[in-house]
């Protein structure tokens, strides 16, 4: 036994040795491995660094106009001498490729990289995964609503981080931009409108003229100092379409583009939002209490706001919207939840559209 003994003594300096050999070896697979997502945002990080420098050579090959954008290639920067070409991360015998896009916001310029290691690091766009969201067996879904695809339902997933602010994702458009909507209203309440109104004789607010509404510059405002310049960049411009409607109209009327504000960052829902995304079928007219059935747009709790919606009948009335669309005098107070279009351009780092796990836009 003494012999067993003196033996296991010799040999115990080997065993503990080996031990903290193959536990050095395990910490320094698991790094590697856990850094290879780091890997890949520390090569876009370089490619938003040569193209700023390129870029500072050549001003006048950068955009002009607001909201315009210009790309360069990870092989022009290579032939640049501005940064190396890529290999994968993950199998160094693949090359990546890639591009940076500069958009012009303001005075300033948003650089935003495309990097694709095919098989292991490629963009996930949202319109792709938009296209493929199945319907659940209770019909909550996207559905295509005059080449449109369109949320329905009151159990969608389309919950979105952007701006570090939780949205939802109304819509993708025919152009292929993708319509959000504030998930949580406002704490603040404001009016449509407060302007002296002489059809009503008070100050009732004047609904006629939206360039010169206060709720138009309410959502300039908060577009302004909500926002930094890199997610300005993947917000586009759209068309407001203000639409006149009669408490009584019915919505297979066409009324949403009875006055247009071309080239807007930012508005509101409409009333064919609102009915788009009821699953019941007998949501046919704007005030039909119907419309609040099966649709995520009738949570009470979290969306509360002026509709860009205006009554047909007089110039002093708006509508809005809190579980069910009401009319009421613009000079009233609402809180509101703001809408905007993000490019379709945009990429998905990460989640599952519920609430707990929102796609997040890189």
């Amino acid at each position: 036994m003494k012999k067993i003994l003196e033996f296991i003594k010799d040999k115990s300096y080997y065993f503990l040795g080996g031990t903290i050999i193959i536990f050095v070896l395990l910490i320094i697979i698991n790094s590697c491995s856990s850094n290879s997502g780091n890997s890949y945002e520390k090569i876009e990080k370089k490619m938003v660094d040569a193209a700023k420098k390129f870029y500072s050579a050549r001003k006048n090959k950068l955009p002009k106009e607001e909201g315009s954008s210009v790309e360069v290639t990870i092989g022009t920067l290579s032939d640049a001498e501005l940064m190396d070409e890529v290999t994968d991360p993950k199998d160094k015998s693949k090359s990546c490729t890639g591009h940076v896009e500069v958009t012009k916001v303001g005075d300033e310029y948003s650089y935003l990289p495309f990097l694709t290691c095919k098989g292991n690091y490629e963009p996930k766009y949202l319109t792709d995964i938009i296209k493929n969201v199945k319907t659940d067996e209770y019909g909550n879904g996207v559905y295509t609503i005059n080449d449109e695809l369109v949320y329905k339902g009151s159990d969608v997933k389309n919950y979105i981080s952007f701006n570090n602010q939780l949205w939802r994702i109304v819509k993708v458009d025919k152009d292929g931009d993708i319509k959000l909507v504030l998930a949580k209203y406002t704490e603040d309440s404001y009016p449509w409108d407060e302007a002296y109104n002489s059809e009503a004789e008070y100050n009732s607010g004047i609904t006629t003229d939206y360039l010169h509404t206060d709720i138009r510059k309410t959502l300039n405002n908060y577009y302004k100092s909500n926002f930094d310049k890199d997610n300005k960049a993947k917000i586009v411009s759209k068309n407001l379409c203000v639409g006149k409607y009669n408490e009584n109209d019915d919505f297979s009327v066409q009324k949403e583009c009875s006055i247009i504000k071309e080239n807007e960052k930012i508005g509101l829902l409409t009333a064919t939002d609102y009915q788009n995304a009821s699953l019941d079928t007998k949501c046919s007219k704007l005030l039909s209490q119907e419309c609040s059935n099966y649709n995520y747009l009738s949570d009470k709790e979290n969306i509360s706001t002026w509709l860009l919606n205006i009554f047909s009948e007089n110039t002093y009335e708006a509508f809005y919207l809190n579980n069910i669309v009401y009319k009421t005098t613009a000079s009233n107070y609402s809180n509101i939840n703001p809408v905007i279009y993000i490019t379709s351009k945009s990429i998905i780092s990460n989640g599952k559209g519920t609430i707990n796990s929102p796609f997040i836009v890189k």
